[in-house]
């Protein structure tokens, strides 16, 4: 392999034009091609990097000068999309979700272990630095066994600007941010859940017909470990609430929120109308911000919580986590860990590393030059969803399920 992994980019839409800048800048990864039907997208792509532009992801796997593969394409593509460059023999990073099925979940994993390369399940936040030192001071048994972990999150994502069609194919935000929470949660748990019982729902309010969203908007949801830990997870996203006032102001990406950005989402959604002509805007408005549109880089500030315009920066956060030990408590902190004992409160104090895209390509890239199995794995990656259909699952059946895909946090 050469000295830099190669890598080619299936689906150069907006979640591209959020990926590609991130990883451009590092040192260990060369961008060496794109694959996607719209044109004018492929020409600035391969004007900004002089990388190969196909589009058929069938081509561009076919090529020798990739090593690997990130599927960013819509959700309904990330298994036939990944099993086209495993069976090319690429390494693969997707997007979550990894699917939006077991099954699909299955034959990818198989996909990678018959052609001898690495699949990783990328972005959730289990990759940050203040995830995996509280799940370090969990393991290390300091604080004895532990208890119970609570882990809530009040959002904006039903306000995002998505389409209706991704909103529907992720089931709001079960599927979509499930995934970064149910991935936290597993990792400070140990990994092995034994069962999931949960409520979701979605609670938009209409404005005309159809549903302003339709789609899942909230859920309750309540996990058993193997060791007996149990976890509540809580998630709404309906722009209401900002979970970053209960963490110092500070949302996702680490940086200070704007505290008028949920405001600005409901009127962004207002001013959209209802029905085929908001649809039709909708979509207007989605190809400007894809890869190679006009205003691409901008629908990240459309009501996201985090675009204000403070240059303050600390550790991301992904909601409120704690952890319960028989001998203390232990959340994130601002800039690193609390630790909370009978004596009192202390801090681990962490270092900017690696978070995001960077952290992704970096495991995948370690596993490549090291040949060793990564940790956010195709097996993790299922295990992680099949607690997200779990939640599915629960609702629609008021009952309690048992988990069968599990893998351990090691």
């Amino acid at each position: 392999m050469a000295e830099t992994l190669r890598l080619g980019i299936v689906g150069l839409g907006m979640g591209a034009g959020r990926v590609i800048p991130e990883i451009a800048k590092l040192p260990f990864i060369t961008i060496a091609a794109g694959a996607d039907v719209r044109k004018h997208a492929l020409d600035q792509f391969q004007e900004e990097f002089g990388a190969a532009a196909f589009t058929s992801v069938e081509e561009m796997c076919q090529s020798r000068d990739i090593d690997a593969v990130y599927v960013a394409t819509p959700h309904e593509y990330h298994a036939q999309h990944s099993i086209v460059a495993l069976k090319h023999k690429k390494h693969v990073i997707v997007e979550k979700p990894m699917a939006l099925s077991i099954d699909e979940c299955e034959a990818m994993n198989r996909a990678a272990d018959e052609n001898g390369v690495w699949l990783l399940c990328g972005h959730t936040h289990s990759f940050d630095p203040p995830v995996r030192k509280m799940r370090e001071v969990v393991r290390s048994g300091d604080l004895g066994r532990p208890l119970m972990i609570n882990a809530s999150y009040y959002k904006n994502f039903i306000y995002r600007p998505f389409s209706d069609h991704d909103e529907a194919m992720s089931r709001g935000i079960v599927l979509n941010q499930g995934p970064h929470q149910v991935d936290i949660v597993r990792l400070l748990g140990g990994g092995l859940v034994r069962s999931v019982r949960a409520v979701a729902g979605a609670g938009d309010p209409t404005r005309g017909e159809p549903p302003a969203r339709p789609a899942e908007g909230h859920y309750v949801c309540f996990l058993e470990f193997e060791n007996g830990v149990p976890a509540s997870l809580v998630f709404s996203g309906y722009a209401y609430l900002d979970t970053a006032e209960l963490v110092w102001g500070i949302g996702e990406g680490g940086n200070i929120v704007n505290p008028d950005d949920f405001v600005q989402a409901h009127r962004f959604f207002a001013e959209l109308g209802a029905g085929p002509e908001r649809a039709k805007k909708m979509e207007s408005l989605l190809e400007s911000w894809r890869y190679g549109g006009q205003a691409v880089g901008e629908w990240f500030t459309m009501g996201r919580s985090g675009s204000g315009a403070s240059t303050e920066r600390h550790q991301p956060f992904f909601g409120l986590n704690i952890v319960t030990c028989e001998r203390g408590d232990v959340r994130q902190s601002p800039d690193g860990v609390y630790v909370y004992t009978a004596e009192g409160r202390r801090e681990l104090p962490i270092e900017k590393g690696a978070h995001g895209r960077e952290a992704e390509m970096r495991e995948l890239y370690d596993a490549v030059v090291e040949n060793r199995r990564p940790f956010h794995d195709g097996r993790w990656g299922e295990a992680t969803l099949e607690v997200c259909l779990a939640i599915l699952e629960s609702t629609a059946t008021h009952r309690e399920i048992t988990m069968t895909h599990q893998v351990p946090a090691e």
